[in-house]
C-alpha cells in the first residue's frame, strides 16, 4: 500500500511539472440488461435499469404491485387511488411496499401531525374492493370489470387504526345483498366498466357516467361513458402523455411517463439530462475551490411525482420551488456535476408537496428517503448526511422536526418558514427548573397580554411560534414561487425599467413615470380573529390599530387615511404599485407579502419575530427593507413617519436593486435560483468549519 502511495506521489508530480491538471476520476459508465431501454432507462451510474413507479427487474418487466395495474400489457403502469375500486390485492400489494407506512418516531407531545403512510388510499376509512374468485392471487388486477362479473367477489378492507404497525389493512367479504349495484365516484358521476370507454381509456384512466370531465372542467351529464384520467395524461381516451410534469420536458430525448422521463438509450436521470458516470481513486474528494451540486436519481418505488387518489396532483404555484430550483439546477452545468466523489453538496429530489400537501409535515417523506441513502449511499454516510439537501415549501416546512429521530436531524433543509427559537436544541435541560417548557430550551411566555394593541394569546398560540422550524446555522430560507400575474409585462412596466444591455444582461430600475405612490402603508389580507397562532397575532393587531373602533381608523382619535388595511382585494396587484410601504406578516407558516412588496416596488414592512426571511445570509435587508418588532407594532405609524422621504428613495433604490433575487422566473431576470445556490455553498462552508470535527466517517471513502 506504500508502495502504491509513492507511485501516486510520483504520477502527480509529473502532472505538476508538465502544468497539467491531474484529477483522481476517471469516467467509467456501467451497462445494463439489453432489452433494459424498453421501458425503463440503464443507469450508468449503478448499472441498475431504471424504472417508472410499479416496475422493477432487469428489464423493468417485473411487477411491484401487480394487482394494481389495470392490464396485462407489460406497459401499463400502476394505479393505487381510491377514486374508484381496485383490486383487494391490490392495496394489500401496496401496503407490503417497503417504507410505505413506515414507524416513525416521535417524541412530541400529542398526535403526529404528519399522516402515517406514503399512499393516500391507505389513510381512508374504508376501501371498497373486489377479488376475483376464478383467478390465482398472481393475475388478479385492477381491470375494472362489470359489477355483475360472475367471477367477482366484492369485499370492504379496513386499515385498522388501533394496530402497529400502522396500517393493519383487515379485509372482509361483503355479505351478498351488499354487493354494489351502482358506484359512485367523489364528483357525482357512476363508475362504468372500463370496456365501454373509447379505446378502454388506454388503461390510463377510468369510465363513468356523468359527474365532471377533469380533464376539461365542466360537468358531463348526458353525454355517455367517458374517460377520467389519471395524472399525467390528457385526451378523449388518455391518449396524450402531457409532458410539462417532467423535469426540462425529458431534453427532447426522452418520453414522459406519468411525470417520469423514459429517455433514449445513453440517457437517463431527471430530464434525462444523465450521460456520465465515475470512479475515484482518492475516494469522495470534493472541490474546495469550485464547489459542485450532485442530484440524486432515487428510484421511483422511493419517491416519485405520486397522484392524489387517482387524480392529477393540485398544487398551488405559490408551493412550486423545489420543482422550479431543480428545473433550472439540472441545466447548470456551471454549478451541476454528474460525478458525486468531487460534489460538496447532495440534492435529493423528493416532490416533498406531492405527499405534504401545503399543511402536512414532511418528517415521513424525509425519514424513508434519509433511510434509503443511509443504505445505499457511501456519501450520505461520509457526512451522515449534512450536506444533503432537501426541500419542504408546505406551509410550515419543517417545524416541530426536534421532536423527529436523529436521522433527520442533520440533512440542510431549505424551508420557506424561517422560525427559529432561540435555543431549539437543549441536550442537557434541566426540565425540572422550566415549568413552562417541559420539552427543555428557552422559558415560554406565559398565556394572556404580551404587547399593546394586540389581543390575548392563548397557550396553542404561544406554542406555535416556539416551534423550531429552522436551524440558521445549516439550512436556507428560499423565497416561494410566485404567480405570474405579478410580473406580467403590464404590470411590469407600470413599475420597473428594463434595460438590456450588449451582452444580453439586464439592468431594472424604477420607471420616472411609474404612477404615483399615495398610499402611505397598504395591508390587505385574511385577519382570522381571535385565532393568535395565525400570524403570531401581527395581522389581528394591524386589523385592531386601522379598523373599526381603531385609533387610527377613520373615525379614531389619530386618523391615518393614508393607511390602507382592509380584507383581501382582487386589486392588491395594483394597489401595492401606488403604497410606499406594504406590511409583511407571517400567515399560519409563511406569507407571501414580503414578496409581492418587493415585486411591486414597495417597501416591505416586515413583522415576523423570531422568523429568519429569505436569503437573510446573502442579501442586505437594511437596504430595501423595515423590520419592526411586535412590542414596537403599536407605534408604527410614528416609526414609519420618521422615514424621511430621502430615507424612502434610498429604500425604494434598495428594492429596486435587490427585487429580482425574490422571484424565479429566469427568463425576467429572476435570480432566486442563483441566491439559493449561494446560500447552499455557504452552508458547505460552514460545514467544512464548525461542523467538520463531525465527520468522523469520512475517512471511508478514503481508502
Amino acid at each position: 500500500m506504500g508502495a502504491l502511495r509513492i507511485v501516486a506521489g510520483a504520477v502527480f508530480v509529473v502532472f505538476f511539472c508538465r502544468g497539467e491538471a491531474w484529477s483522481p476520476f476517471r469516467e467509467e459508465t456501467k451497462t445494463c440488461h439489453p432489452e433494459c431501454s424498453r421501458h425503463g432507462n440503464c443507469n450508468g451510474e449503478t448499472g441498475q435499469c431504471d424504472c417508472p413507479f410499479g416496475l422493477t427487474g432487469p428489464t423493468c418487466t417485473e411487477r411491484l404491485v401487480p394487482a394494481c395495474h389495470p392490464s396485462t400489457n407489460d406497459s401499463t403502469t400502476p394505479s393505487y387511488g381510491a377514486e374508484y375500486p381496485k383490486n383487494c390485492a391490490c392495496y394489500k400489494q401496496l401496503r407490503a411496499l417497503p417504507g410505505v407506512c413506515p414507524d416513525v418516531g416521535f417524541e412530541g407531545p400529542g398526535r403526529p401531525d404528519f399522516a402515517p403512510c406514503l399512499v393516500s388510499s391507505l389513510l381512508e376509512q374504508t376501501l371498497l374492493c373486489y377479488h376475483y374468485t376464478d383467478r390465482p392471487e398472481a393475475e388478479q388486477l385492477s381491470d375494472s370489470p362489470p359489477l355483475d362479473h360472475p367471477g367477482l367477489e366484492w369485499r370492504q378492507i379496513k386499515p385498522w387504526r388501533e394496530q402497529k404497525p400502522y396500517p393493519t389493512l383487515v379485509d372482509e367479504v361483503l355479505p351478498r345483498d351488499q354487493w354494489p349495484k351502482e358506484v359512485k365516484t367523489t364528483d357525482g358521476g357512476v363508475w362504468r366498466p372500463l370496456k365501454e370507454c373509447p379505446d378502454s381509456c388506454n388503461f390510463r384512466g377510468w369510465c363513468q357516467v356523468g359527474g365532471i370531465d377533469h380533464q376539461h372542467h365542466g360537468h358531463r351529464p348526458d353525454e355517455g361513458p367517458f374517460c377520467n384520467c389519471h395524472g399525467y395524461h390528457d385526451g378523449k381516451s388518455c391518449e396524450i402523455a402531457d409532458p410539462y410534469h417532467c423535469y426540462r420536458n425529458c431534453s427532447g430525448v426522452g418520453e414522459c411517463v406519468r411525470g417520469w422521463c423514459h429517455c433514449q438509450p445513453g440517457y437517463w436521470g431527471h430530464g434525462c439530462t444523465r450521460r456520465k458516470a465515475y470512479t475515484s481513486s482518492a475516494g469522495w474528494l470534493p472541490n474546495h475551490a469550485n464547489m459542485k451540486i450532485y442530484v440524486y436519481d432515487l428510484p421511483e418505488n422511493v419517491v416519485h411525482r405520486r397522484e392524489w387518489n387517482d387524480r392529477w396532483t393540485l398544487i398551488d404555484s405559490i408551493y412550486l420551488a423545489e420543482i422550479e430550483f431543480i428545473e433550472q439546477l439540472l441545466g447548470d452545468w456551471s454549478v451541476r456535476t454528474e460525478n458525486p466523489w468531487e460534489a460538496s453538496l447532495f440534492v435529493i429530489p423528493t416532490f416533498t408537496f406531492w405527499y405534504t400537501g401545503n399543511v402536512g409535515g414532511p418528517y415521513l417523506l424525509m425519514d424513508h428517503v434519509s433511510r434509503y441513502l443511509q443504505q445505499t449511499s457511501p456519501f450520505w454516510n461520509a457526512t451522515r448526511g449534512r450536506n444533503h439537501v432537501m426541500f419542504a415549501t408546505n406551509d410550515q416546512g419543517v417545524c416541530k422536526l426536534e421532536w423527529a429521530s436523529p436521522l433527520l436531524q442533520h440533512s440542510i433543509k431549505v424551508v420557506h418558514y424561517g422560525l427559529s427559537t432561540r435555543r431549539p436544541y437543549v441536550h442537557h435541560a434541566n426540565h425540572s427548573s422550566n415549568h413552562s417548557n417541559p420539552q427543555g430550551g428557552e422559558a415560554k411566555p406565559l398565556p394572556g397580554h404580551r404587547f399593546e394593541a394586540f389581543a390575548n394569546f392563548s397557550a396553542e398560540a404561544i406554542d406555535e411560534e416556539h416551534r423550531s422550524c429552522y436551524r440558521p446555522e445549516k439550512d436556507v430560507v428560499t423565497p416561494n414561487f410566485i404567480d405570474s400575474r405579478w410580473l406580467s409585462m403590464m404590470n411590469y412596466k407600470h413599475t420597473w425599467l428594463v434595460t438590456v444591455l450588449p451582452d444580453g444582461s439586464r439592468v431594472v430600475n424604477r420607471q420616472p413615470d411609474a404612477p404615483e405612490r399615495n398610499i402611505t402603508f397598504y395591508f390587505t389580507g385574511t385577519n382570522r380573529a381571535g385565532l393568535m397562532e395565525y400570524s403570531q397575532g401581527v395581522r389581528q393587531a394591524i386589523h385592531a390599530l386601522f379598523g373599526p373602533g381603531g385609533k387610527h381608523h377613520a373615525n379614531g382619535s389619530q386618523p391615518r387615511p393614508d393607511y390602507y388595511v382592509a380584507s383581501a382585494s382582487h386589486t392588491a396587484v395594483d394597489d401595492m404599485q401606488r403604497a410606499k410601504f406594504c406590511l409583511a406578516p407571517s400567515g399560519f407558516g409563511w406569507g407571501i407579502r414580503l414578496i409581492n412588496a418587493m415585486l411591486a416596488g414597495c417597501v416591505p414592512v416586515i413583522v415576523q419575530d423570531h422568523v429568519y426571511q429569505a436569503f437573510w445570509d446573502v442579501l442586505p435587508y437594511e437596504e430595501f427593507a423595515i423590520r419592526i418588532s411586535r412590542p414596537d407594532l403599536h407605534r408604527i405609524v410614528e416609526i414609519l413617519d420618521l422615514v424621511t422621504p430621502e430615507d424612502l428613495v434610498q429604500l425604494q433604490d434598495g428594492v429596486a436593486k435587490w427585487r429580482s433575487a425574490f422571484h424565479w422566473f429566469k427568463d425576467m431576470g429572476g435570480l432566486a435560483y442563483n441566491y439559493t445556490v449561494l446560500s447552499l455553498k455557504r452552508r458547505a462552508l460552514h460545514l467544512w468549519s464548525q461542523d467538520y470535527r463531525h465527520l468522523r466517517h469520512v475517512h471511508r471513502l478514503r481508502s
